[in-house]
């Protein structure tokens, strides 16, 4: 037998010895909540020996089993990946080791953001909020604010208030106007194709996901969702 194949994984280990689930154990060690003879371990799958001294860090058991959102403003042209959230939110998050970068590749990302467009963006392992926003059943009315170039023609403002759809002029001058799009079930990808064949199309932002918007948020900054915040 290989020193691979030798022992136990670390996650069941720890599972039996704290009475967690296998999927408690495994969010706890990723969290960098667990030492083993002295040294942090972030792979579950990690073998141990019976022997081997397994310690606990409870305050980071806590915060680890604890379902996490995070909320982001992405500029415009960033890819909205994991990749992009480790080197957002990795370095500045509180305490250490608790969103470490295992668990933020582990994150998922409901209703995806266009590389182009810019505003809210959402990851989450938090197993009732991405039903929620991923529920085509009932979908989550977004809010969307599009800057176009010059006037907007009237022929392009009524389509826009279709079914499902309102929108308005929340700005005009002219050079550019600012239109306020809301709707569910909406694909920023597709909408901004439309809307830049109507007049050039400046800048696409979402704004709003449900009840939550970007504020107080600016560009590139994130935050987790508190406890009493619902989409």
């Amino acid at each position: 037998m290989s020193p691979s194949q030798e022992g136990i994984r670390l996650a069941k280990r720890v599972a039996a010895d704290l009475h967690y689930s296998r999927r408690e154990a495994e969010a706890l060690i990723v969290a960098g909540g667990v030492q083993v003879a002295g040294q942090r371990v972030t792979d579950p799958a990690r073998r141990v020996s019976q022997d081997q001294e397994v310690v606990v860090n409870r305050q980071v058991s806590l915060a680890a089993l604890a379902p996490l959102t995070l909320l982001l403003f992405k500029p415009a042209g960033v890819a909205a990946n994991t990749a992009w959230l480790q080197k957002t939110a990795g370095p500045k998050a509180k305490p250490p080791g608790i969103w470490g970068s295992e668990r933020l590749a582990k994150l998922q990302m409901p209703l995806p953001l266009p590389q182009p467009a810019s505003g809210l963006c959402i990851f989450s392992d938090d197993v009732g909020v991405l039903r929620h926003l991923e529920d085509r059943r009932s979908p989550m009315e977004e809010e969307w604010m599009a800057t176009l170039q010059g006037p907007v023609r009237e022929a392009t403002l009524k389509a826009l208030n279709g079914p499902g759809l309102r929108a308005s002029i929340n700005r005009q001058t002219e050079t550019l106007t600012v239109l306020r799009i809301a709707g569910k079930d909406l694909d920023g990808l597709d909408l901004g194709r439309w809307l830049d064949q109507q007049a050039p199309l400046q800048d696409l932002r979402r704004q709003r996901v449900g009840r939550l918007s970007l504020a107080p948020l600016e560009p590139g900054q994130w935050r987790p969702l508190e406890g009493v915040e619902r989409f």
